[in-house]
């Protein structure tokens, strides 16, 4: 792990077309950030070092809306599957982790240990706060008000038009300034009036 790069000289298959083993020859002069194909390892197990059966638990949204409004059902907003688990074997030193301890899975992300399920170690994510990470796995389009669903309406009725009007699951805002203005920002703040800097 973290070596470098390496030229995959010839690979051995079971039967099922798993991958079981890879002769390969280090590059070490190579560019890692341009290996498009990247590997990770476990060290052959032995009895006193063996490999350790985890369960990597994900979560998503309980339901697919941002704001639910008093006229919504809750039933339409249910997300389907709200629990991800993903079963693989980790290296020994996982077998001394305690409850509460958090980990890095390479190019997993952060976990932390929940404890033992039968006999499986079971990790939950750490939401990192990136935008993949974020996003729903539901694979539900979110409509959070009526602009958006209007949007989502003429897209689907006008392929042409509005092509620069994204499908988002973000809060849509009003504008506020030029011909289209949604908002008398006069009326709207008690703050002083300062003379509009987008005035032609």
């Amino acid at each position: 792990m973290d070596w470098g790069n390496a030229i995959v000289q010839s690979k051995e298959k079971d039967a099922n077309g798993n991958i079981t083993s890879l002769i390969m020859d280090l590059n070490l002069g190579g560019d890692f950030r341009k290996t498009k194909k990247k590997i990770t390892w476990l060290a052959q197990p032995t009895a006193s070092h063996p490999l350790a059966q985890v369960s990597l638990v994900d979560f998503d949204y309980l339901i697919t809306k941002k704001k639910l409004e008093e006229n919504d059902d809750v039933k339409d907003f249910v997300t389907p599957v709200t629990e991800f688990k993903e079963s693989g074997f980790a290296d020994a030193n996982v077998l001394e982790v305690k409850k509460g301890d958090i980990i890095q899975f390479e190019r997993k992300g952060y976990y932390i240990y929940d404890g033992v399920k039968d006999g499986v170690r079971e990790f939950f994510k750490i939401p990192d706060g990136k935008a993949a990470g974020i996003a729903s796995k539901a694979g539900v389009t979110v409509v959070d008000t009526p602009v958006a669903a209007t949007i989502s309406a003429e897209k689907k009725g006008q392929a042409n038009a509005n092509e620069d009007q994204p499908i988002t699951s973000m809060y849509t805002v009003d504008t506020v300034y030029g011909d289209n203005a949604q908002i008398d920002v006069g009326a709207a703040s008690n703050m002083y009036e300062v003379e509009s800097i987008y005035k032609s």
